[in-house]
């Protein structure tokens, strides 16, 4: 009897439904490819039309960003468009996650769905234009001369732990986006700003020594780093594989706390 008693406690039922959110990984994956079904449906190409769209915007700005920078488009290219692959995902977790418990509002409210199924969902689902826009980068990386090496096999770890990283970061900005509706354009504008002072369109070769400290410190430099490295077939620096492993596991843990401390009032606040 006490054990139902506590059971029954908030806190309890948020931690049974966040890890039960996460053991039920094939509800989110056949949701989050069901969406992408859905997307591109009676299309001719279908998801391709994602690798085309992103081959397309990778050559028009690599030929004009080569030319401004003075760097040599066969080496700048792949440059760009792996980073702009990851930057891409990493932008529209964070520009979107803000809403994904709004928009899923009379789902939640009528079935008895693990809450950390819809995030999941909406990141897995992002994952996959991910992997449809990589297929586009790795391409032009072999095309232009490049070659996969053993490097590239770190992907094999970077990858997940960009995926895991980010679906604790969505469910946060989630718990908070249900509260408080000003988070998304908030999310907007700092993503803006920081795409610009990230080295995506750039390289931290291409500015001031004076200047390279902000790189260092910057968050997304890092994160970028880890998965655009083994793209290029190179290792990322020892550095930014910490700060990858640490966000990380900064963001599980916080991720868990703020669900399960808040998890019961967000029916509420929709």
């Amino acid at each position: 009897m006490s054990f139902q008693k506590n059971f029954k406690h908030p806190f309890l039922l948020a931690h049974h439904d966040f890890f039960k959110g996460i053991r039920s990984w094939s509800l989110w994956f056949g949701l989050g490819i069901h969406d992408i079904r859905i997307r591109y449906k009676r299309t001719l190409l279908g998801p391709l039309w994602i690798t085309a769209s992103q081959a397309a915007t990778f050559i028009c700005m690599g030929m004009l960003f080569s030319a401004v920078l003075k760097n040599d488009v066969t080496d700048y290219l792949p440059y760009l468009a792996a980073g702009m692959v990851i930057w891409s995902f990493v932008s529209a977790v964070a520009n979107e996650s803000a809403q994904i418990f709004t928009s899923a509002h009379h789902v939640i409210t009528s079935l008895r769905i693990p809450l950390v199924v819809h995030v999941l969902r909406f990141v897995f689902r992002h994952l996959l234009v991910f992997f449809h826009n990589f297929a586009a980068a790795v391409a032009a990386f072999l095309i232009l001369g490049g070659h996969l090496t053993a490097a590239s096999s770190f992907l094999l770890v970077s990858v997940p732990l960009l995926f895991i990283m980010m679906s604790s970061a969505a469910l946060i900005v989630a718990v908070v986006g249900a509260r408080f509706r000003d988070i998304a354009p908030v999310i907007g504008i700092v993503m803006q700003l920081t795409f610009f002072m990230t080295p995506i369109m750039w390289r931290t070769s291409d500015i001031p020594n004076a200047s390279k400290w902000w790189v260092t410190i910057n968050p997304w430099h890092h994160v970028i780093e880890v998965v655009r490295a083994p793209m290029l077939g190179t290792m990322p620096a020892p550095l930014s594989v910490e700060v990858l492993l640490f966000g990380t596991l900064v963001l599980v843990a916080l991720a868990y706390v703020m669900f399960c401390s808040f998890r019961h009032r967000i029916a509420y606040w929709l």
